[in-house]
């Protein structure tokens, strides 16, 4: 075909290489935050997976922590006479150092780690008291509650040793308390027989004193008195001890009914632990406890239903302590009540037993005063029976005060003994307080988690931003130095453009024909004012627009009057012939080979003004004709003289080396940059390689710019036809 007539050609000239700025090498938190917004979906995921992985790992590999087993001992204060016990006597301190030093003895601990089932379990090597010695720790956490525990990873063996040990402990702390109550009542009742034979021995040696002295009826009458007064004296000793033990009685009745009752805490304890809402809730946690313990032993420690099960073990624990502490105030005062009741009957009971106590001895004193005035008129011998009588029943009275108070004392001592209430007993058997390090392992795992999350971030952010994407057009000309010849809006996706209304398509389709014909104007008076002709498209690498910027340009150009050809030098991967369908050859390849002329490959399209030459079916002979650079130039000299502009589709620069021929036989060259796509790096190493080549570079075309359709206002809109 022939060449289109030439119009009013521009010519060509050489223009300046535009500066190119370095980039930073290192980036802001700014830069970061953008890089992360691209790429978060990406971040969060990989994140995810490597915290999930690092939660995992830490879960399986970290090991539990000592488990605990615990045990209570009570150990019951002496009680005062009449009164509750006292928590702060000596007595009761002595006791419990005593206690203590008793179950840390070697030789106890020596004892119970020879135990049958005990001796021979595997933490039981060597020195058995030894190994209890560092497991144990035993402490008063109330001043009768005494806590045993053991620490360590097998809890069934601690379990066993802990149990072991308490009711060994419990069993010869029983058995010492029996053997030296059965002493004291020995040693009672002996010193109770000794008083007895010691009043027999004073009566009988006032009898023989009234025998010696007294004659016929007289003497008679002596030995009778003798005799009563002795009596007498007797039951006024046991009278006043009896008066003096009720009246102590009482004062200390009254004194503790002045003040506020004091309870036995482990009566509280137990009356508490036997109360129905306590004991439901105790049955409940066992139940939980053996179910637990039973699982425990079929599964891994890191099972999901075991922790499911450990955890509702320990809200029924909590919910016995919440028990225990809500009954505990009701049950003290119910206590406090029942109490404050029984003392004032014993004091009623006491005032009335010492009301006859009194009578009765005022009764014998008056005897005995009456019986010693009857002795002294029986004449001559009697001053020295009475000056006798009157000796030994200086003995006499402490003595006999001393039998009752003996007597009493063992009737107690007997009543300890009949009762069967140990002073030491097992308040909590041996239980098992789990640990299997879940606090740690949460904190662990999630800052782990959280510092992997992070790290991940960070370093999918950095290597974002290693990439520099181009973010708008500030970038291109702050940090590249590159002049911004013109925008062309993001193209929308297929779905928006079915889905949207007619108005919004042809709103875009205004934005986008005049942000191509702006471009236009600013690339035609660069190409007016330094005298191009040829301008080349291209871009750093592949998929960064500069085909459809391209065709934009050459179709706008031509629509304004322009005799425009588009040469389709992108020969290894050619795609201009599919936008404007026609045959992808005869075209540029086969002109290089010079198989054709140029007025044969010259095509013509459905827009006035506006011709195509395609790339053709390229080969290594026309990759080589290319670098050769002969032919090109001879083409390029000729569509001069026949179109007023030339646009030329070109390859992107690093990939192939196609472009930096081609490029240095045109008048200037347009760099297309793809807004979230283009690589600030890459693009500033295809302008470096322009410039060490003299290439004059007009200036970018940025594409893929979100478009602000309401900014345009009633602009935005085609006019008639």
């Amino acid at each position: 075909m022939t060449l289109p007539n030439p119009g009013n050609s521009l010519s060509s000239a050489p223009s300046a290489v535009a500066a190119v700025a370095g980039l930073a090498s290192q980036p802001t938190l700014a830069e970061l935050f953008s890089s992360f917004k691209r790429r978060w979906v990406l971040g969060v995921l990989i994140g995810g997976i490597v915290a999930s992985v690092i939660v995992a790992a830490i879960w399986i590999v970290m090991p539990s922590g000592k488990h605990q087993v615990r045990a209570i001992i009570y150990m019951r204060a002496t009680a005062a006479k009449g009164g509750a016990n006292n928590y702060n006597n000596d007595a009761f301190d002595r006791f419990k150092e005593n206690q203590l030093a008793n179950m840390k003895s070697r030789a106890f601990l020596a004892r119970v780690g020879n135990l049958p089932g005990v001796g021979n379990l595997p933490m039981m090597v060597g020195d058995k008291a030894g190994v209890y010695e560092s497991l144990l720790v035993i402490k008063f956490d109330s001043p009768e509650m005494l806590h045993v525990i053991m620490n360590g990873d097998d809890k069934e063996q601690l379990r066993t040793l802990l149990s072991a040990f308490v009711q060994h402990y419990v069993l010869e702390a029983k058995e010492e308390e029996q053997s030296g109550l059965e002493r004291q009542r020995k040693q009672l009742s002996d010193a109770k027989d000794e008083a007895n034979k010691k009043i027999i021995s004073i009566n009988t040696q006032l009898q023989l004193d009234v025998n010696r002295n007294g004659v016929g009826e007289v003497g008679l009458q002596k030995q009778l008195i003798v005799t009563e007064i002795n009596r007498l004296t007797g039951e006024i000793g046991r009278l006043e001890s009896e008066d003096v033990r009720l009246t102590a009685e009482l004062s200390q009745i009254e004194g503790e009914l002045k003040g506020e009752v004091a309870i036995d805490p482990g009566s509280i304890v137990k009356v508490v632990e036997l109360s129905d809402r306590v004991r439901l809730q105790v049955d409940a946690v066992a139940k939980l406890q053996a179910a637990y313990d039973k699982y425990g032993k079929q599964v891994q420690p890191g099972n999901l239903k075991l922790k499911l099960m450990r955890e509702e073990l320990d809200a029924a624990k909590l919910a016995l302590d919440v028990e225990r502490k809500t009954v505990s105030p009701e049950l003290l005062k119910e206590i406090r009540d029942d109490r404050r009741k029984e003392l004032l009957v014993s004091k009623q009971r006491f005032t009335q037993a010492i009301v006859p106590i009194r009578a009765q001895l005022k009764a014998q004193k008056e005897a005995k005063v009456s019986q010693e005035g009857q002795f002294k008129n029986l004449g001559q011998g009697v001053g020295n029976v009475a000056a006798n009588t009157a000796v030994a029943n200086t003995e006499l009275a402490p003595t006999i005060v001393l039998r009752d108070k003996l007597a009493t004392q063992l009737s107690e001592t007997e009543s300890i003994l009949s009762s069967q209430e140990p002073r030491v007993s097992i308040q909590e058997d041996a239980i098992i307080a789990e640990n299997y390090n879940l606090k740690q392992k949460v904190i662990f795992a999630t800052g782990a988690a959280g510092a992997a999350m992070l790290g991940i971030l960070l370093t999918i952010s950095y290597l974002e931003w290693r990439h520099r994407r181009v973010d708008g057009v500030d970038q291109v000309v702050t940090e590249l130095g590159m002049r911004v010849i013109g925008t062309i809006p993001a193209f929308p996706s297929r779905a928006s453009l079915r889905s949207g209304e007619a108005s919004q398509k042809q709103s875009w389709r205004f934005i986008l024909n005049e942000s191509v014909n702006s471009t236009r104007t600013m690339l035609l008076h660069t190409a007016k004012t330094q005298q191009m002709q040829i301008i080349l498209v291209t871009s750093a690498m592949q998929g960064e627009g500069k085909t459809s910027v391209s065709s934009q340009l050459a179709t706008s150009m031509a629509t304004a009057g322009l005799r425009t050809l588009i040469l389709d030098c992108d020969l290894r991967n050619p795609s201009m012939h599919k936008l404007f369908d026609i045959p992808i050859a005869p075209g540029c390849s086969e002109i290089l080979l010079q198989e054709i002329d140029i007025a044969d490959a010259v095509q013509s399209t459905s827009v006035p003004n506006l011709w195509i030459i395609p790339a053709g079916q390229c080969n290594h002979r026309v990759i080589a004709a290319l670098a050769q650079g002969q032919s090109l130039e001879a083409v390029f000299n000729r569509l001069r003289g026949q179109f007023d502009i030339i646009v030329v589709d070109s390859c992107p620069i690093l990939p192939v080396a196609d472009t930096l021929l081609v490029a240095q036989h045109v008048d200037g060259v347009v760099f297309s940059i793809l807004q979230g796509v283009s690589q600030l790096p890459k693009v500033q190493d295809a302008s470096e390689r322009m410039t060490q080549l003299n290439i004059p570079l007009i200036g970018a075309v940025v594409n893929g710019i979100k478009s602000d359709i309401p900014a345009y206002g009633n602009y935005a809109k085609q006019l008639p036809a």
